[in-house]
């Protein structure tokens, strides 16, 4: 080779030399400090672990991301390897609001946690409007209760806290009746006597309560456990005066 010929080959291997260190000091820019591992752990803001919740590391100022972990069961996570300078931590979890922090991994001790809080993010759901419709059987149960007569009264209400297996479960406490095991559910008695049983304002001829009534049906129920209180329609047509018992269904 010629003497031109090894100055200009000679001149490449320099800038290719060149290059390599530029590029090496970029990197080492980049990775500055020794790679070392960042742990701690999620909480919600009454202080009990969120798991699962996904935690991203970037470069301060990039995109990309560099690390990714995920929070186990009592809300620890931990990165390996993680290079040093200035770094972002995101935290997303559904069912929280997003989570940002910066932080050095350089400057932070093996036994110092990274102790991250998440706050509750509530889903909107679309607003929903109901409108109760009041038969004109339940406006007279209401229009009688208010006058506070004789009778007792049952609203649904009352039906839903207790949550009874029969409707005659809801006469346990009342003074003067007594409630038996029947052959469906349980026989009610005034002092007793059997009530007459209506079911919106038709006489149940003979049945028992639990017979011809289910408390998922019912909106409302009268007690009246002396024939002096019973509303004059409601009269017991075989004559008996032992008192009734007034159903009404929420379908009709």
């Amino acid at each position: 080779m010629t003497k031109t010929g090894r100055t200009i080959s000679d001149h490449r291997l320099t800038v290719l030399a060149a290059a390599m260190v530029s590029l090496a000091g970029e990197l080492s820019a980049q990775t500055a400090g020794p790679l070392q591992a960042v742990s701690g752990v999620v909480t919600d803001d009454r202080g009990s672990p969120v798991v699962g919740a996904e935690l991203t590391l970037r470069r301060d100022g990039s995109v990309a991301t560099i690390s990714l972990a995920r929070s186990a069961a009592d809300g620890s996570f931990v990165f390996d390897a993680v290079p040093g300078g200035a770094l972002d931590m995101k935290v997303r979890r559904l069912g929280f609001r997003p989570f940002s922090i910066q932080l050095r991994a350089d400057t932070l001790s093996g036994r110092k946690l990274v102790r991250v809080v998440l706050q509750p993010a509530p889903v909107e759901l679309a607003s929903v409007e109901v409108e109760a419709q009041s038969t004109p059987a339940m406006r007279e149960f209401e229009e009688r209760r208010r006058k506070r007569g004789t009778g007792r009264f049952i609203d649904r209400a009352e039906i839903l806290r207790q949550r009874p297996a029969f409707t005659s479960d809801m006469f346990y406490s009342y003074p003067g009746m007594s409630v038996r095991p029947g052959r469906i559910g349980n026989s009610v008695r005034v002092r007793g006597c059997k009530p007459s049983v209506w079911i919106d304002g038709v006489q149940a001829q003979g049945a028992e309560l639990d017979d011809v009534t289910r408390p998922s049906d019912i909106d409302g129920i009268e007690i009246y456990s002396s024939w002096s209180g019973v509303p004059p329609q409601y009269a017991d047509r075989g004559g008996r005066t032992c008192g009734a018992i007034l159903v009404w269904t929420r379908i009709r």
